[in-house]
């Protein structure tokens, strides 16, 4: 035991800086703001998506609010815990971000979406409603990876091994956004014995070469 704690001793631990993701709590302010924005839907975009979800529809951000009061500020908190991903776009000249498109998503039992990634550079989720929680959807169903009703973040570690991060998704959720670089790949698992909508939000952030 002693000639461990001598070895801890002289050890260091070194772990490389990496990218990672930030979970955030919206408030009351911006949770009405995206119900009246969805009160609003524009379009079916189904058909531009890749997920096997029953409905989607395009959402209008009036006056930039949402971006200016919220995403915004979020990539600035990215940018100084991790670094500012856009850096990397091989562009001429600095731009200035911009919502290019974000849409509600009403997911019914039986429902997913495949592991996939998003155009742009930032992308992030918003859970709304929820309707189901994940302790009953896995309850009685043996399995020694339980994933009703989950949110998967894949990744790799310093050594390319596959890992992944899953959100068990239940009421708790409702109100909270992940904000991630649009290509980390992650994918929605169906719940099941639920007649109800699970809504969510989602977008993607790109570089604005227009201004």
């Amino acid at each position: 035991m002693l000639e461990n704690q001598n070895l801890l001793r002289r050890c260091e631990w070194v772990v490389p800086p990496n990218l990672g993701w930030l979970i955030y709590s919206l408030d009351d302010k911006e949770i009405d703001y995206l119900w009246k924005s969805i009160e609003n839907k524009k379009d079916n975009v189904n058909d531009v998506l890749a997920g096997n979800i029953s409905k989607s529809f395009e959402l209008e951000d009036t006056n930039d609010w949402f971006f200016n009061h919220t995403l915004q500020p979020l990539i600035d908190v990215y940018a100084n815990e991790f670094k500012n991903v856009g850096k990397t776009v091989p562009t001429l000249y600095n731009h200035p971000y911009t919502l290019k498109m974000w849409w509600v998503n009403y997911q019914k039992q039986h429902d997913f979406n495949p592991s996939h990634d998003h155009g742009g550079v930032y992308s992030f989720v918003i859970w709304l409603k929820i309707p189901i929680e994940f302790d009953d959807q896995n309850r009685g169903h043996a399995s020694n990876s339980p994933l009703r009703s989950a949110f998967q973040i894949h990744y790799q570690n310093i050594l390319g091994e596959h890992g992944t991060f899953n959100y068990e998704l239940g009421k708790k959720y409702e109100g909270t956004m992940l904000f991630f670089p649009s290509r980390l790949l992650h994918e929605v698992f169906p719940f099941y014995d639920c007649d109800e909508d699970r809504i969510s939000i989602s977008g993607n952030i790109f570089i604005d070469e227009t201004r």
